[in-house]
């Protein structure tokens, strides 16, 4: 009965293997991030406009950019910034803007924060936007300074 034992770490093994696949198949798979140009200057130029007449009266640059940005977005899905905006904003009107002036919103957003640019514009669809992670530029190691004597 020496068998057994391989039999039974062989049943282990694919039993193993099969939950893994099953669990990577279950989520999306990420391949781009906001670092890979999701958006188009032209989108964020429109996103501009929309934000200076719908946002701007609540909201300042600030709010959306630097620390501020990367505490709340670093790290999640488009989806989940795309959603929020969508569901929340304006703040006396959330959902009222048409879905491609969120997207071109969201665009800005994303040039407020340096991240580049590419040639495809970020679509106003959440499935399409899940597989992006937001990922922000690694800021430069500061250096000491240098003193000559």
């Amino acid at each position: 009965m020496r068998i057994a034992p391989y039999i039974r770490a062989g049943l282990v093994l694919f039993a193993g293997a099969a939950q893994q696949a099953a669990a990577q198949a279950a989520a999306p798979e990420v391949t781009r991030t906001t670092l890979s140009g999701i958006y188009t200057t032209k989108q964020a130029t429109r996103g501009k406009n929309i934000y200076a007449g719908m946002c701007r009266s609540c909201h300042t640059p600030s709010s959306h950019t630097g620390k501020t940005f990367e505490l709340f977005w670093s790290g999640k899905s488009m989806s989940d910034l795309y959603g929020f905006v969508t569901e929340r904003m304006p703040k006396n009107d959330p959902g009222g803007m048409a879905p491609q002036d969120y997207a071109d919103v969201v665009a800005y957003l994303l040039s407020m924060n340096v991240m580049p640019a590419g040639k495809t514009e970020l679509p106003p669809d959440s499935a399409a936007l899940a597989p992006i992670r937001i990922v922000l530029k690694k800021k430069a190691a500061s250096r000491p300074a240098v003193t000559h004597k």
